[in-house]
């Protein structure tokens, strides 16, 4: 609920005359300041983060630590008899409460909701103080510990003020004061219903009270009324079950994701005087899973193909109002997306909500990712917060599966400091920690399936810990951090042949991809939106061929904040089906080709309209995502056809330089696209209206959305042309990268710093006479790199110098610049630019000259003057 007042009977909050729960936003207009410096505070309104905009600027060093919000309240004195609770939806990740400076309580974890009772703690006929402190440092007994995301601090979700009668049913409780709606033996025929809701007597009196529930299914039409009479004693807590058996159910699916409510009050024994009242919705459905046919939904099977999806948004952080919460998902509704992952622990009450209306299986987890810290404290909170994520999203038929670790072991594996005997500690603890959160589980809700998810290792075999949950989530980056798309699916045959019992879904799995790369000639860890399209048509078609696959989840819907990550783009996890701030990339739109069954066409491309062509002998490359059997494509006079395989049409036509409509038909859906179509053996003959601007070093062409200019691949020196004589594309053996993955400062546009040629002897242009202006951009991309002067070293000296580059530019002949070492003039990993201005008679050619190490050049751009 977001900046609003929900009344059940009364609007008016004078509270003389209510008897029914008032609850009350309480987000509007507090007073944060950071580690309680109230001299340097701000007025806020809640959903807040104080890190929305920090871990983008300084990375892994964003402030992680105190912040304190405060306001104060009036109270009337008719409060006095009733009961008064402040609900959190989420505040990460230890929050303290206090009322008038005296400490109410404190809930640990970040990602699931809590209550607290303030009614003893009040003043009333007064204002009243409220203070929050919230910290995210980082604690060793505190799950997640170490992640690929974001620990954004704040009060990120909404906080609600809730008034109840002294009779009411029980709040301040780890399920958040929901009512338990269980449904069992689903069928077409029938469905059996129970309710069971704790109610609470408040009072100093014996209290008569009647519990009932309306049944209301999907058009909002009264289906059973059941009661019961219940006699409560001061203070006395009970727990009430009513129960319902439903004949020819309406079935809850991602087709038809109908909802029956079920609304709770309580009365008085002998009267209709509402004292409180719950509405809640539930639906009916039933599933299985089958190691060798896969996952059944009402008895039919079904394919579970979505993504994962992280909370946070360009400029919020993780405080989202519940609008762009609906908006995601409905976006990967939208993709034909039947099935979420809310990665990597529980999100927004209202996503899941969002979910049961729009039809969206959900796999929902706690945070208890890459370690687990061997302490009964860990532990301890560890199954608080699967008991917190259970009974608080316990009603949506929307989740099919709780999960409790992620890639748990791979921090572990990856450290080398770690003796035998402490890895075996290590492993012990956390197998324990996955048996006691399994036993939990199945304690709480037998109904649904237990998750975890793995890395591509074997030691989640060798420990055991595999056959701990009922199904195992893989998360698996062939063609990514490990080689070869095609053993994706062999990977997976060989799982399933040795634990032919076994559970198996693809939890994770994708590549990271820039919108402003594009290249006809993609390859792994080119960052380009071509071979993001390359990888998930391979992982699709692998899935579609294997039957016991239960589904996959797109690592990740959108593009999330992930400080110690640089990239092609600092602080981000590019692996999204679209941007962080939502604009799809073109992979979404081939997911809705492969996933939609209405009609749907689209041409690739948006992103990078204009083609650069060798000559015009090269015919252009379109590519069609349609889910018809065939495309038509017109462009002007031209008319052709092509088939569709795996969602793509694909086409080549011949087409002079110039502006093109392109225009693609399928099944009575049309879409168009506009293209630029430029020969490179012209680029010289028209550099007085558009500059030769060179991606050095690359096969990828990249496009700065600021400027419009698009940064062409490299290419070789012929005479009459343009390229580069010599040298090799850098390719550090420590990284898969096309080139440097580290974050090049000074720079909005890494992309065209992070590749480059190195030992390159020239750069050719053979443009005729005139003035011209030559702009060399570069980088040191060693970040040890030596800033020795070699003016003061010997040739013997100058040998033993590890890691020194230094050499001379000659500008038609002309020394430009001497002695340039990037690292001792600019400081390694900075973005250089030098510009020369330069008169010929006939061509420009820059030449490279080393004197110690090796030269390097990451861009060119020639201009006329």
């Amino acid at each position: 609920m977001k900046n609003f007042v929900f009344l059940l009977f009364t609007i008016v909050f004078s509270l003389n005359a209510f008897s029914q729960r008032i609850v009350q936003s309480l987000n509007t207009a507090w007073q944060f300041s950071i580690q309680n410096n109230i001299n340097n505070s701000k007025i806020v309104n809640i959903p807040h983060t104080w890190n929305a905009q920090d871990p983008f600027e300084g990375g892994k060093d964003y402030f992680r630590g105190k912040g304190v919000y405060q306001k104060k309240i009036f109270v009337s004195e008719k409060w006095q008899n009733k009961q008064t609770f402040i609900k959190f939806e989420g505040s990460n990740q230890i929050t303290t409460l206090f009322v008038n400076n005296v400490e109410v309580g404190k809930h640990i974890g970040g990602y699931t909701g809590f209550v607290f009772d303030i009614t003893k703690f009040l003043n009333y006929g007064e204002e009243n103080e409220l203070k929050i402190e919230v910290d995210n440092s980082h604690h060793q007994d505190i799950p997640p510990l170490d992640a690929d995301f974001n620990f954004y601090g704040g009060i990120y979700r909404d906080i609600q003020l809730i008034n109840t009668d002294k009779v009411h049913f029980v709040t301040a409780n780890e399920a958040v004061g929901n009512i338990k709606i269980t449904t069992k033996n689903v069928s077409h025929h029938k469905a059996e219903v129970s309710i069971e809701a704790q109610v609470i007597n408040h009072s100093s009196s014996v209290k008569e009270i009647m519990v009932k529930a309306n049944l209301l299914d999907s058009k909002n039409i009264i289906i059973a009324v059941l009661k019961q009479l219940v006699t409560l004693q001061p203070q006395e807590n009970k727990t009430i079950t009513l129960q319902h058996t439903i004949v020819s159910p309406q079935l809850w699916s991602p087709e038809t994701p109908r909802l029956y409510r079920a609304k709770t009050f309580i009365t008085e024994a002998h009267s209709t005087k509402v004292l409180d009242q719950i509405a809640s919705k539930f639906g009916l459905r039933w599933f299985s899973a089958d190691p060798e046919k896969g996952f059944f939904l009402n008895g039919e099977p079904i394919k579970l193909i979505g993504a994962n999806r992280h909370q946070d948004f360009e400029g919020l952080g993780n405080a989202l109002p519940n609008a762009l919460h609906r908006k995601d998902y409905k976006m990967i509704k939208a993709m034909g997306a039947n099935f979420i992952r809310a990665a990597h622990y529980p999100q927004d009450p209202e996503v899941y909500k969002i979910c049961d209306e729009l039809g969206l299986l959900v796999w929902s987890e706690i945070p208890i990712i890459n370690d687990v810290t061997d302490s009964e404290k860990y532990h301890d909170i560890a199954l608080q917060m699967q008991r917190e994520q259970i009974l608080q999203f316990y009603n949506h038929p929307s989740v099919i599966m709780w999960g409790y670790m992620n890639e748990i072991f791979i921090k572990m594996v990856f450290n080398n400091k770690l003796s035998s005997k402490q890895k075996k500690a290590k492993i012990k603890t956390t197998v324990s920690l996955a048996k006691k959160l399994e036993k939990e589980t199945k304690r709480l809700d037998a109904t649904r399936l237990s998750v975890m998810a793995l890395h591509e290792n074997e030691i989640y075999n060798t420990s055991g810990i595999a056959n701990i949950p009922d199904v195992i989530g893989w998360n698996l980056y062939f063609g990514w951090y490990s080689q070869g798309l095609e053993n994706f699916g062999a990977f997976l045959d060989r799982q399933h042949q040795k634990y032919p019992d076994r559970l198996l879904f693809i939890s994770e799995y994708g590549p990271g991809a820039d919108v402003r790369i594009h290249t006809e000639n993609p390859k792994p860890w080119d960052y380009s939106e071509d071979y993001q399209l390359q990888l998930h048509k391979s992982y699709i078609n692998q899935v579609k061929e294997r039957d016991y696959i239960l589904g996959m989840s797109a690592w990740n819907f959108a593009d999330f904040g992930s400080s110690f990550r640089q990239d092609s783009k600092p602080y981000l996890n590019q692996k999204g089906l679209v941007n962080f701030n939502r604009s799809p990339k073109d992979i979404y739109h081939y997911y809705q080709a492969r996933l939609l069954k209405n009609p749907f066409i689209y041409i690739q491309g948006e992103h990078f309209t204009d083609i650069y062509l060798n000559n015009n002998q090269e015919k252009a490359n379109f590519t069609v995502f349609s889910n018809a059997e065939e495309v038509n494509l017109q462009i002007g006079e031209v008319f052709t056809t092509a088939k569709v395989k795996d969602g793509l049409a694909k086409f080549k036509v011949a087409l002079p330089e110039g502006t093109h409509k392109v225009i693609a038909t399928a099944k009575g859906e049309k879409h168009e696209r506009t293209f630029y179509i430029h020969y490179r053996s012209n680029l010289l003959k028209n550099i007085q209206q558009q500059p030769i601007t060179v991606n050095v070093g690359t096969h990828v062409n990249f496009k700065d959305f600021l400027s419009d200019e698009v940064w062409l691949s490299d290419q070789p020196y012929s005479v009459g042309g343009f390229g580069y004589v010599g040298g090799n594309v850098f390719q550090p053996s420590s990284t898969k990268f096309q080139g440097t993955s580290f974050n090049i400062k000074g720079t909005q546009n890494n992309p065209l710093f992070q590749t480059m040629r190195e030992s390159i002897e020239a750069y050719k242009f053979d443009v005729s006479e005139g003035e011209y202006r030559v702009t060399l951009y570069l980088t040191e991309p060693n970040s040890k790199a030596s800033v020795e002067n070699i003016y003061n070293l010997s040739s013997a000296a100058i040998e033993k110098v590890a890691g020194i580059r230094d050499f001379d530019i000659k500008i038609n002949g002309k020394l430009a610049k001497e002695n340039l070492n990037l690292a001792r003039d600019y400081g390694a990993l900075r973005a250089v630019t030098l510009a020369y201005d330069v008169s010929t008679t006939q061509g420009v050619i820059i030449e490279f000259t080393a004197q110690a190490g090796k030269t390097v050049l990451s861009a060119i751009k020639l201009e006329k003057l």
